[in-house]
Protein backbone atom coordinates (compact mmCIF):
# COMPACT_ATOMS: atom_id res chain seq x y z
CA UNK A 1 0.00 0.00 0.00
CA UNK A 2 1.58 3.59 -1.50
CA UNK A 3 -1.15 6.11 -0.89
CA UNK A 4 0.02 9.90 -1.06
CA UNK A 5 -1.96 12.17 1.33
CA UNK A 6 -2.72 15.82 2.36
CA UNK A 7 -2.15 16.19 6.10
CA UNK A 8 -3.55 19.49 7.00
CA UNK A 9 -3.53 20.39 10.90
CA UNK A 10 -5.61 23.67 11.59
CA UNK A 11 -4.00 24.89 15.06
CA UNK A 12 -5.96 28.05 16.64
CA UNK A 13 -3.51 30.47 15.10
CA UNK A 14 -1.60 28.50 12.53
CA UNK A 15 -2.18 26.13 9.89
CA UNK A 16 0.76 23.33 8.99
CA UNK A 17 0.35 20.75 5.95
CA UNK A 18 2.33 18.14 4.62
CA UNK A 19 2.11 15.63 1.71
CA UNK A 20 2.65 12.11 2.63
CA UNK A 21 3.09 8.82 1.04
CA UNK A 22 1.97 5.68 3.66
CA UNK A 23 3.55 2.85 2.81
CA UNK A 24 2.23 -0.74 4.67
CA UNK A 25 5.52 -2.40 4.72
CA UNK A 26 7.93 0.65 4.71
CA UNK A 27 8.27 3.30 6.86
CA UNK A 28 5.91 6.15 5.71
CA UNK A 29 7.76 9.66 4.09
CA UNK A 30 7.13 13.10 4.62
CA UNK A 31 7.36 14.50 1.95
CA UNK A 32 7.26 17.96 2.04
CA UNK A 33 6.36 20.30 5.13
CA UNK A 34 4.52 24.10 5.12
CA UNK A 35 3.31 25.86 7.93
CA UNK A 36 1.81 29.41 8.15
CA UNK A 37 0.48 31.56 10.84
CA UNK A 38 -1.77 34.03 11.60
CA UNK A 39 -1.20 37.75 12.66
CA UNK A 40 -0.80 37.67 16.68
CA UNK A 41 -2.49 40.88 16.30
CA UNK A 42 -5.90 39.06 15.18
CA UNK A 43 -7.79 38.36 18.12
CA UNK A 44 -10.42 37.16 19.62
CA UNK A 45 -9.96 33.42 18.12
CA UNK A 46 -13.77 32.86 17.18
CA UNK A 47 -14.14 36.13 15.65
CA UNK A 48 -15.55 35.99 11.82
CA UNK A 49 -12.31 37.39 10.97
CA UNK A 50 -10.42 34.86 12.52
CA UNK A 51 -12.40 32.37 10.80
CA UNK A 52 -12.01 33.68 7.25
CA UNK A 53 -7.99 34.18 8.17
CA UNK A 54 -7.30 30.62 8.83
CA UNK A 55 -9.25 29.60 5.85
CA UNK A 56 -7.34 31.59 3.28
CA UNK A 57 -4.02 30.15 5.58
CA UNK A 58 -5.09 26.36 5.08
CA UNK A 59 -5.44 27.39 0.90
CA UNK A 60 -2.26 28.56 0.64
CA UNK A 61 -0.73 26.13 2.70
CA UNK A 62 -2.10 23.68 0.73
CA UNK A 63 -1.22 25.95 -2.90
CA UNK A 64 2.23 25.78 -1.75
CA UNK A 65 2.32 21.57 -0.74
CA UNK A 66 1.18 20.48 -4.20
CA UNK A 67 3.07 22.84 -6.51
CA UNK A 68 5.30 21.04 -8.28
CA UNK A 69 3.12 17.59 -7.60
CA UNK A 70 0.50 15.74 -9.56
CA UNK A 71 -2.91 16.31 -8.33
CA UNK A 72 -3.68 12.60 -10.19
CA UNK A 73 -1.41 10.77 -7.36
CA UNK A 74 -2.88 12.37 -4.22
CA UNK A 75 -5.56 10.09 -3.04
CA UNK A 76 -6.93 11.43 -0.22
CA UNK A 77 -7.04 14.57 2.54
CA UNK A 78 -6.97 14.74 6.61
CA UNK A 79 -8.37 17.57 8.55
CA UNK A 80 -6.63 17.79 11.88
CA UNK A 81 -8.35 19.91 14.36
CA UNK A 82 -7.31 21.38 17.73
CA UNK A 83 -9.31 23.71 19.62
CA UNK A 84 -11.12 25.91 19.19
CA UNK A 85 -12.08 24.47 15.84
CA UNK A 86 -13.02 21.35 17.20
CA UNK A 87 -14.00 19.71 20.98
CA UNK A 88 -14.43 15.99 22.23
CA UNK A 89 -16.83 14.49 24.87
CA UNK A 90 -15.42 11.53 26.76
CA UNK A 91 -18.18 9.13 28.23
CA UNK A 92 -17.80 5.52 29.89
CA UNK A 93 -21.55 3.37 29.49
CA UNK A 94 -22.73 0.96 31.80
CA UNK A 95 -25.10 -1.54 30.65
CA UNK A 96 -26.92 -4.05 33.28
CA UNK A 97 -28.37 -7.19 31.50
CA UNK A 98 -30.75 -9.58 32.78
CA UNK A 99 -29.60 -12.30 31.35
CA UNK A 100 -26.52 -13.67 29.13
CA UNK A 101 -26.78 -11.20 26.16
CA UNK A 102 -24.65 -11.39 22.88
CA UNK A 103 -22.18 -8.09 22.37
CA UNK A 104 -22.24 -7.56 18.59
CA UNK A 105 -20.58 -4.97 16.27
CA UNK A 106 -24.18 -3.39 15.99
CA UNK A 107 -24.47 -3.35 19.98
CA UNK A 108 -21.82 -1.17 20.45
CA UNK A 109 -22.60 1.07 17.28
CA UNK A 110 -26.00 1.73 18.99
CA UNK A 111 -24.91 2.96 22.25
CA UNK A 112 -22.34 5.46 20.41
CA UNK A 113 -24.76 6.63 18.52
CA UNK A 114 -27.42 6.98 21.02
CA UNK A 115 -25.04 8.80 23.85
CA UNK A 116 -24.00 11.25 20.57
CA UNK A 117 -27.44 12.42 20.02
CA UNK A 118 -27.28 13.17 23.95
CA UNK A 119 -24.19 15.10 23.57
CA UNK A 120 -24.58 16.97 19.93
CA UNK A 121 -27.43 19.08 21.00
CA UNK A 122 -25.51 22.95 20.19
CA UNK A 123 -26.63 24.26 17.06
CA UNK A 124 -24.63 23.93 14.09
CA UNK A 125 -22.11 20.74 15.99
CA UNK A 126 -21.76 17.90 14.10
CA UNK A 127 -20.05 14.86 15.15
CA UNK A 128 -17.03 14.13 12.96
CA UNK A 129 -14.82 11.34 14.88
CA UNK A 130 -15.74 8.46 17.00
CA UNK A 131 -12.94 6.39 19.34
CA UNK A 132 -13.67 3.55 21.24
CA UNK A 133 -10.66 3.22 24.33
CA UNK A 134 -12.12 0.29 25.81
CA UNK A 135 -14.64 -2.41 26.30
CA UNK A 136 -15.31 -4.66 29.16
CA UNK A 137 -17.20 -7.74 29.56
CA UNK A 138 -18.33 -8.64 32.90
CA UNK A 139 -16.27 -5.89 34.75
CA UNK A 140 -12.77 -7.41 32.67
CA UNK A 141 -11.23 -5.55 29.94
CA UNK A 142 -11.39 -7.23 26.50
CA UNK A 143 -9.91 -6.80 23.20
CA UNK A 144 -11.70 -9.26 21.75
CA UNK A 145 -15.99 -8.78 21.84
CA UNK A 146 -17.59 -9.83 18.87
CA UNK A 147 -19.93 -12.39 19.62
CA UNK A 148 -19.48 -13.27 23.15
CA UNK A 149 -22.31 -12.77 25.69
CA UNK A 150 -21.85 -11.34 29.02
CA UNK A 151 -24.32 -9.53 31.87
CA UNK A 152 -22.31 -6.33 31.83
CA UNK A 153 -21.47 -4.38 29.24
CA UNK A 154 -18.98 -0.89 29.80
CA UNK A 155 -18.07 1.03 27.03
CA UNK A 156 -15.36 4.04 26.88
CA UNK A 157 -15.17 6.30 24.56
CA UNK A 158 -14.79 9.84 23.07
CA UNK A 159 -16.35 11.88 20.18
CA UNK A 160 -15.44 14.89 18.64
CA UNK A 161 -17.50 17.66 17.52
CA UNK A 162 -17.38 20.44 14.94
CA UNK A 163 -18.84 23.29 13.86
CA UNK A 164 -20.93 22.24 10.25
CA UNK A 165 -20.42 25.71 8.61
CA UNK A 166 -16.80 25.72 9.72
CA UNK A 167 -16.26 22.41 8.16
CA UNK A 168 -17.89 22.82 5.29
CA UNK A 169 -16.12 26.22 4.26
CA UNK A 170 -12.81 24.35 5.17
CA UNK A 171 -13.27 22.05 2.64
CA UNK A 172 -14.96 24.20 -0.10
CA UNK A 173 -11.78 26.23 0.29
CA UNK A 174 -9.30 23.47 -0.64
CA UNK A 175 -11.96 22.18 -3.27
CA UNK A 176 -11.19 25.53 -5.33
CA UNK A 177 -7.40 24.58 -5.40
CA UNK A 178 -8.23 21.09 -6.46
CA UNK A 179 -10.64 18.56 -6.43
CA UNK A 180 -10.69 15.23 -4.09
CA UNK A 181 -13.89 13.38 -2.63
CA UNK A 182 -12.12 11.16 -0.29
CA UNK A 183 -11.30 13.39 3.17
CA UNK A 184 -11.66 12.96 6.71
CA UNK A 185 -11.85 15.15 9.63
CA UNK A 186 -10.10 14.08 12.83
CA UNK A 187 -9.31 15.31 16.34
CA UNK A 188 -5.53 16.41 16.83
CA UNK A 189 -5.22 15.55 21.02
CA UNK A 190 -6.75 12.24 19.97
CA UNK A 191 -4.57 11.28 16.79
CA UNK A 192 -1.77 12.30 19.22
CA UNK A 193 -2.80 10.17 22.32
CA UNK A 194 -2.85 7.43 19.74
CA UNK A 195 0.21 7.75 18.70
CA UNK A 196 1.53 7.87 21.99
CA UNK A 197 -0.05 4.74 22.36
CA UNK A 198 2.14 3.14 19.62
CA UNK A 199 5.59 4.85 20.35
CA UNK A 200 5.13 5.68 24.96
CA UNK A 201 3.62 1.89 25.26
CA UNK A 202 5.66 1.61 27.96
CA UNK A 203 4.46 4.47 29.84
CA UNK A 204 0.61 3.90 31.12
CA UNK A 205 0.19 7.17 33.62
CA UNK A 206 0.56 10.31 31.89
CA UNK A 207 -0.36 14.18 31.19
CA UNK A 208 0.33 15.19 27.39
CA UNK A 209 0.06 19.11 27.02
CA UNK A 210 0.03 20.81 23.76
CA UNK A 211 0.27 24.79 23.74
CA UNK A 212 -0.74 26.29 20.63
CA UNK A 213 -1.17 29.54 19.79
CA UNK A 214 -4.57 30.13 21.56
CA UNK A 215 -5.18 27.32 23.70
CA UNK A 216 -3.62 24.56 25.85
CA UNK A 217 -5.34 20.87 25.29
CA UNK A 218 -4.75 18.54 28.02
CA UNK A 219 -4.85 14.91 27.79
CA UNK A 220 -4.84 12.37 31.12
CA UNK A 221 -3.81 9.00 30.92
CA UNK A 222 -4.37 6.37 33.07
CA UNK A 223 -3.75 2.48 33.25
CA UNK A 224 -3.48 3.09 29.24
CA UNK A 225 -6.30 4.67 28.50
CA UNK A 226 -7.68 8.52 27.61
CA UNK A 227 -9.43 9.24 30.99
CA UNK A 228 -9.92 13.27 30.64
CA UNK A 229 -9.84 15.32 27.60
CA UNK A 230 -10.06 19.57 28.11
CA UNK A 231 -8.96 23.11 26.72
CA UNK A 232 -8.25 26.38 28.19
CA UNK A 233 -7.73 29.96 26.93
CA UNK A 234 -4.26 30.18 26.96
CA UNK A 235 -1.57 29.39 24.57
CA UNK A 236 1.73 30.75 23.13
CA UNK A 237 0.25 33.88 21.88
CA UNK A 238 -1.37 34.57 24.95
CA UNK A 239 1.14 34.56 27.05
CA UNK A 240 2.93 37.38 24.02
CA UNK A 241 0.17 39.57 23.80
CA UNK A 242 -0.57 39.96 27.54
CA UNK A 243 3.24 40.64 27.69
CA UNK A 244 2.84 43.10 25.37
CA UNK A 245 -0.18 44.81 27.49
CA UNK A 246 1.97 45.25 30.93
CA UNK A 247 4.82 46.58 28.82
CA UNK A 248 2.79 49.04 26.51
CA UNK A 249 4.99 47.70 23.94
CA UNK A 250 4.05 45.48 20.93
CA UNK A 251 3.60 41.78 20.40
CA UNK A 252 6.27 41.16 18.42
CA UNK A 253 8.69 43.54 20.49
CA UNK A 254 7.32 40.77 23.45
CA UNK A 255 8.89 38.37 21.19
CA UNK A 256 12.05 39.59 21.30
CA UNK A 257 12.16 40.59 25.33
CA UNK A 258 10.95 36.71 26.12
CA UNK A 259 13.91 35.21 23.88
CA UNK A 260 16.28 37.16 25.31
CA UNK A 261 14.61 36.17 28.90
CA UNK A 262 15.09 32.84 28.02
CA UNK A 263 18.58 33.17 26.60
CA UNK A 264 19.84 35.18 29.70
CA UNK A 265 21.19 37.98 27.35
CA UNK A 266 19.47 40.78 29.48
CA UNK A 267 21.50 42.91 32.07
CA UNK A 268 20.70 41.65 35.55
CA UNK A 269 18.05 44.79 35.89
CA UNK A 270 16.48 44.24 32.66
CA UNK A 271 16.08 40.32 33.68
CA UNK A 272 14.00 41.49 36.84
CA UNK A 273 12.06 43.67 35.12
CA UNK A 274 10.81 41.05 32.40
CA UNK A 275 11.06 38.49 35.28
CA UNK A 276 8.11 40.75 37.46
CA UNK A 277 6.14 40.68 33.88
CA UNK A 278 6.50 37.06 33.18
CA UNK A 279 6.27 35.01 36.08
CA UNK A 280 3.13 35.78 36.95
CA UNK A 281 1.49 35.34 33.81
CA UNK A 282 3.07 31.56 33.92
CA UNK A 283 1.64 31.23 37.27
CA UNK A 284 -1.38 32.22 35.75
CA UNK A 285 -1.28 29.46 33.40
CA UNK A 286 0.21 26.67 35.20
CA UNK A 287 -3.52 27.66 37.49
CA UNK A 288 -5.65 27.39 34.86
CA UNK A 289 -3.60 24.14 33.64
CA UNK A 290 -4.86 22.70 36.95
CA UNK A 291 -8.05 23.79 37.19
CA UNK A 292 -8.39 22.27 33.52
CA UNK A 293 -8.31 18.63 35.27
CA UNK A 294 -8.86 19.10 38.79
CA UNK A 295 -12.90 18.72 38.71
CA UNK A 296 -12.38 15.75 37.31
CA UNK A 297 -9.42 14.29 39.54
CA UNK A 298 -8.19 14.44 43.11
CA UNK A 299 -4.92 16.12 42.69
CA UNK A 300 -3.10 13.12 44.77
CA UNK A 301 -4.14 10.64 41.58
CA UNK A 302 -3.24 12.57 38.68
CA UNK A 303 -0.37 11.39 36.76
CA UNK A 304 3.22 12.92 37.61
CA UNK A 305 4.74 12.73 34.19
CA UNK A 306 4.30 15.26 32.01
CA UNK A 307 5.04 14.95 28.26
CA UNK A 308 5.20 18.48 26.86
CA UNK A 309 4.36 20.08 23.50
CA UNK A 310 4.87 23.88 22.27
CA UNK A 311 6.27 24.67 19.39
CA UNK A 312 8.46 27.77 21.10
CA UNK A 313 9.22 28.61 24.19
CA UNK A 314 9.24 25.27 25.48
CA UNK A 315 11.27 26.14 28.49
CA UNK A 316 8.79 28.95 30.10
CA UNK A 317 5.36 26.24 29.65
CA UNK A 318 7.84 23.76 31.17
CA UNK A 319 9.16 26.06 34.45
CA UNK A 320 5.34 27.19 34.99
CA UNK A 321 4.94 23.30 35.79
CA UNK A 322 7.72 23.44 37.58
CA UNK A 323 6.34 25.91 40.13
CA UNK A 324 4.14 23.60 40.93
CA UNK A 325 6.42 22.29 43.63
CA UNK A 326 3.15 20.43 45.20
CA UNK A 327 2.63 18.13 42.26
CA UNK A 328 6.02 17.17 41.37
CA UNK A 329 6.06 17.18 38.02
CA UNK A 330 8.40 15.25 35.51
CA UNK A 331 8.26 16.92 32.48
CA UNK A 332 9.23 15.44 29.47
CA UNK A 333 9.64 17.41 25.57
CA UNK A 334 7.30 14.98 23.77
CA UNK A 335 9.81 15.28 20.85
CA UNK A 336 12.18 13.40 22.85
CA UNK A 337 9.90 10.18 22.27
CA UNK A 338 9.54 10.64 18.85
CA UNK A 339 12.49 11.34 17.52
CA UNK A 340 13.88 8.09 17.13
CA UNK A 341 11.01 6.62 15.94
CA UNK A 342 11.97 5.01 12.64
CA UNK A 343 8.27 4.49 11.29
CA UNK A 344 7.88 7.85 9.90
CA UNK A 345 11.25 9.19 7.94
CA UNK A 346 11.39 12.97 6.04
CA UNK A 347 12.76 13.22 2.14
CA UNK A 348 16.24 14.93 2.84
CA UNK A 349 15.03 19.04 1.67
CA UNK A 350 11.94 18.22 4.24
CA UNK A 351 11.35 20.61 7.38
CA UNK A 352 11.28 18.10 9.76
CA UNK A 353 7.78 18.15 11.98
CA UNK A 354 7.32 15.93 15.17
CA UNK A 355 3.94 16.30 15.44
CA UNK A 356 3.24 15.77 11.59
CA UNK A 357 5.28 12.76 12.12
CA UNK A 358 3.14 11.72 15.10
CA UNK A 359 0.01 12.35 12.75
CA UNK A 360 1.62 10.19 10.34
CA UNK A 361 2.28 7.18 12.45
CA UNK A 362 -1.77 7.68 13.91
CA UNK A 363 -2.66 7.51 10.69
CA UNK A 364 -0.78 5.03 9.14
CA UNK A 365 -2.06 2.73 12.00
CA UNK A 366 -5.55 3.48 10.88
CA UNK A 367 -5.59 3.26 7.69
Amino acid sequence: MEKKSIILDIQSSLVRGALVEFKKDAPSVVKKVIAKSIPSSMTPIDSPRIIQKILEVAENVVEEIIKDTSHHGIHSIHYILSSPWIFSELKTVKINYDVDTKITRKTLYEIVQSETKKVATLPDSEPIEQNIFEIRLNGYPVSVYEGRSARTLEVSFATSFGSKKFLDKLHLSIQKIFHIHNHTYHSALLLQYRSFRVIADKHTEYIYMHVHGELTDVIIVKNGLCKHISSFPFGIITLLRKIARSTRQGVESSESLITLYEGDKLNENEKQNAKKVIDPLLNAWSVLCVKSFSSSFDIIHIPRTVFLSAHSHFDLFKQALLFRNDLNFDIISYEKIIENDKRVVFENNSVTSQLMKMYTLALNFML
